[in-house]
């Protein structure tokens, strides 16, 4: 019998694991190809630390070549073009198009730069998150004393990028303000937590905006409708994302955003060879949100049912944890946290994400 190929588009977090458990488990009669942009794979959950200084950028990438090689694996450095499922082959960029038995597509999500004017002329989005380093240097380069850097976006990305903006270029007299619209400051979260973190960036000297969001961007400003312009020489933009452009043209069913659809066992809807997790997928029939925790908690599923769809066993199905530990980094060794309704904050809690994270990290950075 020949030899089947499973392909594995993208490098995000559902698929390092799926790697990891096939280094430590081979899936017999099946060649493995991971095609991804870039050899490191970043580690979400560390780059608010990495843009504050706490980390150096390699304590937060994971090293896709040496993990595919662990994996007997072939690695293909390339972006995803598009996908035709009748005929079972992926076009990339660079190259042939890559035929599959099985493909797992876990590419994350595009910067949704198209509903606010201006944005991708004069704003730096936060994703992908494997090009956000460079970007990072860039803004080193960049920025002046005396200039403004503003933060779009009042999610736990904003919030946690605009204190590492304040660690990181406070010093040199850079101002850093958070415009968290009209959906404020950490929306979802409880009420106590918006409190102590508006005042952690009180302390931090962040300027906070709500209530109303930009309009357009221009440069050197953003504009509301309704309020005066704000001065911002550099804009991040950490609002929501959007599909990448070649789902709409793969002929799979997608969400009203068009975020590709899969089942709860991963699998696209109507496309049993094709399965997909994190960013890139809604999942029915509650999609879940789009944050590095549910693309971790999907990995082992994922492996599994990559694995058994490959040797015709039933699958298991993904269900999304109702509740979840949220740690927010300070950008200066202290963090915030909420669980179950409570909420704490302090150094300690820095230090538990800190273990956190660098178990996870040690998963995939290991040598063996």
């Amino acid at each position: 019998m020949a030899e089947r190929h499973l392909l594995l588009a993208g490098g995000g977090h559902a698929h390092v694991e799926v790697l990891r458990r096939l280094a430590a488990r081979p899936l017999a009669g099946w060649r493995i190809t991971l095609l991804t942009r870039e050899r490191h794979s970043p580690y979400s959950g560390m780059l608010p630390g990495v843009a504050a200084g706490l980390y150096h950028p390699e304590q937060a990438l994971i090293d896709t070549r040496a993990l595919a090689a662990r994996a007997g694996a072939a690695l293909v450095i390339d972006s995803v073009e598009g996908l035709d499922p009748g005929a079972r082959r992926l076009h990339r960029a660079s190259g042939d198009p890559i035929a599959y038995d099985l493909l797992s597509i876990d590419t994350g999500a595009t910067p949704d730069v198209s509903r606010l004017p201006g944005a991708a002329e004069h704003a730096l989005p936060l994703k992908p998150i494997d090009a956000l380093l460079p970007r990072l240097q860039g803004l080193d380069a960049e920025v002046r004393p005396g200039q403004a850097v503003a933060l779009i976006g009042g999610g736990a990305a904003g919030f946690e990028m605009s204190l590492a903006m304040a660690a990181r270029l406070g010093p040199r007299k850079v101002r850093i303000v958070l415009v968290a619209g009209e959906s404020g400051l950490l929306p979802g979260v409880p009420a106590v937590l918006r409190r102590r973190a508006a005042a952690a960036l009180a302390a931090r000297g962040v300027a906070l905006h709500e209530g109303a969001n930009v309009s357009e961007v221009t440069e050197g400003a953003l504009r509301f409708e309704e309020r005066p312009a704000l001065a911002a020489d550099v804009v991040l933009l950490a609002t929501g994302a959007s599909p990448a452009e070649w789902l709409a043209r793969s002929g799979l069913v997608r969400d009203g955003r068009g975020f590709l659809l899969v089942e709860p066992t991963l699998q696209a809807v109507g496309q049993p060879a094709i399965f997909a997790a994190g960013d890139v997928a809604s999942l029915l029939p509650e999609p879940a949100p789009k944050a590095g925790v549910f693309a971790v908690r999907q990995g082992p599923v994922l492996a599994e049912n990559l694995r058994a769809a490959a040797e015709g066993r039933p699958l298991a199905t993904y269900t999304p944890q109702q509740d979840w530990l949220v740690l927010l980094s300070l950008g200066d060794g202290h963090a915030l946290g909420t669980r179950n309704g409570l909420v704490f904050g302090g150094r300690w809690v820095w230090w538990w994400k800190d273990w956190i994270d660098r178990r996870f990290m040690a998963r995939y950075q290991a040598a063996g």
